[in-house]
């Protein structure tokens, strides 16, 4: 079988954390968002791999590999965590679909992509020796962009931003919160919600063009 799959590894950018329990439940809810949003995606569930410092998780290639960055990232707000993403070799453990047993070229890349990222304030790194330098760089830059723009969210923007994905509906969410829409809709303006999700959709969209087919 080709071992060519989508590793994702990530840090947290700052470990010396207060409250490392809540961050531990925080960070474990978001995996599991992410492992349930990209279950047909999945060849290793995502998982915390080191304390609450280190998570990883592989797919079949990085085309919905934003969905799993959201999903984590939103959770565990405002805490930062920087990922590196690499689409390459595994040659130990693919067939066990455990992250922590497996090896190849792709984890050495990910080690070595995520230790560049800790000396700067870029929240993503991809390769991919298959796709232009300058490509991956667009790719980059539009999810620094993202991650640059949510970091201004108050606690609650960022959980009502996340329920207006799963409900796309202020009605909704108002009646659920017994608030009105004017509030949800205020709120919303203020995260730049709509701009932020049509950002996140041309991204969705690129990176089904770059890697939109089956290995």
């Amino acid at each position: 079988m080709d071992g060519r799959r989508c590793v994702v590894v990530g840090e947290v950018a700052d470990p010396a954390v207060d409250d490392r329990e809540a961050l531990r439940t925080s960070l474990e809810e978001g995996i599991a968002r992410a492992n349930e949003a990209l279950d047909e995606e999945t060849v290793a569930p995502f998982t915390v791999l080191r304390g609450v410092e280190e998570l990883g998780g592989v797919l079949t290639t990085p085309e919905r590999v934003y969905t799993a960055l959201r999903e984590i990232t939103e959770a565990v707000h405002p805490v930062e965590i920087r990922f590196a993403v690499v689409y390459g070799e595994i040659d130990i453990g693919l067939a066990t679909a455990a992250v922590a047993q497996m090896d190849g070229p792709a984890f050495q890349e990910a080690d070595r992509l995520l230790a560049g990222l800790s000396a700067d304030d870029r929240a993503v790194a991809f390769a991919d020796p298959d796709v232009e330098r300058w490509l991956l760089t667009l790719l980059t830059d539009q999810i620094r962009l993202l991650f640059g723009m949510k970091r201004t969210w108050t606690a609650y923007q960022a959980d009502l931003v996340r329920a207006y994905r799963r409900k796309e509906s202020m009605q909704a969410i108002a009646d659920e919160r017994n608030v009105s829409v004017q509030t949800v809709s205020q709120t919303l303006a203020r995260a730049n919600a709509k701009q932020i999700m049509a950002v996140e959709s041309n991204l969705d969209a690129a990176l089904a063009a770059v890697w939109g087919w089956s290995p």
